[in-house]
């Protein structure tokens, strides 16, 4: 009898000790899943429902709860860590995230997707002051100095310059619906409007910033000159309404092909210059002249003016060449003329300057566009070199 005991005792723990050792190797299977996802770098997004089934033994519809419950919960804990830090939101997101996530604007995370955590980029703010030529100046310095600093410089959706130019986000820009995010920011301010400040740059990357007022110098975006060209592309209605003007002044003046003439676009500025107390200084009559002249070996030349004084351009422009008065058209629309004109003559102001920048040619320019004296020539450089580019023409 007692034979019999001893062997069923036996025969129980022969069982119990295969049993340990197939649970021991499950067990052991499931951690080395799970190291095998660590080892390779945690990402929220990658905890899917296969996977949390095979992790736990749950049926799909509890899988997909964990599913929604940890990536909201790493969104929510990645957002308290910006605030805390006084990084504000996450501003970077890339072209491939879903619509749903898109939607989201400062609240969707760049997930980590190696074992290195992919680094928050801080906001860059500008101001907003003026017309299209200052806005673009804000723009475009923003977008520099963001680049040359690792941060997303920030610019409000349908804004003056989103609404006239096809924008997108990369890895130096982000739009955003409403730019709420900078009110509260630190704020860095230039010693002068139209020169360059290396002290603007020279700051630590710790938080959201916002830079001002003028940023009117092309040193602080020249390293990111390519990448604004391709930002700074007007949009189509406005690029198929300068088609339209420079078909019908070929026409007028008995050309066939947009080939055989040399567009040279010409803007002349005064109004509001001629009292302004800052010291604003206008082009004269006598340099409209020599930069005429300056063209005047090229073939087929059609000056085209475009201009708010049109009695005075009227009067002063050379009479002895093509010359067609635009007027009636948006600024952006005589911007974008001048822009895809073969070579430009400007005269003063932040709307010539921009103009001139956008073209492909030779540019003309008034040098001396500040009275000596004034308010306004202290914030240029002695020679205007930080304002105006080197390869442009001073007459």
């Amino acid at each position: 009898m007692y034979g019999v005991y001893i062997k069923g005792v036996l025969l129980f723990v022969y069982i119990f000790v295969v049993c340990g050792i197939l649970y021991c190797n499950h067990v052991a299977q499931r951690f080395s899943f799970l190291n095998k996802m660590f080892s390779r770098g945690f990402s929220p997004s990658a905890i899917n429902t296969d996977m949390i089934s095979k992790i736990f033994v749950i049926n799909s519809t509890s899988a997909k709860k964990i599913e929604s419950m940890s990536y909201h919960r790493f969104i929510v804990e990645e957002n308290n860590n910006l605030n805390q830090t006084s990084m504000g939101r996450n501003s970077t997101y890339e072209q491939s995230t879903s619509n749903a996530l898109e939607s989201v604007t400062m609240k969707t995370m760049e997930l980590p997707t190696s074992s290195t955590t992919t680094k928050s980029k801080f906001l860059l703010c500008t101001g907003t002051m003026g017309r299209l030529g200052n806005h673009l100046f804000e723009f475009a310095s923003g977008y520099g100095i963001a680049a040359k600093k690792d941060m997303l410089s920030v610019i409000r959706q349908k804004g003056l310059v989103d609404s006239i130019f096809e924008l997108k986000n990369d890895s130096r820009l982000l739009l955003l619906p409403d730019l709420k995010e900078c009110k509260t920011v630190s704020k860095r301010f230039e010693r002068w409007c139209s020169r360059y400040d290396p002290r603007l740059e020279n700051f630590t990357v710790n938080s959201n910033l916002w830079i001002g007022w003028g940023l009117q110098s092309w040193k602080y975006f020249n390293d990111s000159y390519r990448e604004l060209r391709e930002q700074l592309t007007f949009r189509k209605h406005i690029r198929d309404k300068v088609v339209s003007i420079q078909e019908g002044i070929l026409k007028k003046f008995n050309f066939t092909s947009r080939s055989d003439v040399t567009f040279i676009g010409v803007h002349i500025r005064r109004g509001d210059m001629l009292t302004d107390p800052l010291g604003y200084d206008v082009a004269t009559p006598e340099y409209l002249s020599r930069a005429v002249t300056f063209f005047q070996n090229y073939s087929n030349t059609v000056f085209t003016v475009c201009t708010l004084d049109l009695e005075w351009s009227k009067q002063y422009m050379p009479k002895n060449i093509k010359v067609e008065f635009i007027v009636g058209n948006s600024p952006e629309v005589d911007m974008a003329l001048l822009a895809f004109s073969d070579h430009v003559i400007q005269t003063v102001g932040t709307f010539s300057w921009w103009s001139s920048w956008l073209n492909n040619g030779t540019v003309i320019y008034y040098k001396w566009p500040a009275k000596e004296g004034g308010k306004l020539r202290k914030t240029f450089s002695a020679d205007y070199s930080d304002y105006f580019l080197p390869h442009w023409i001073g007459m």
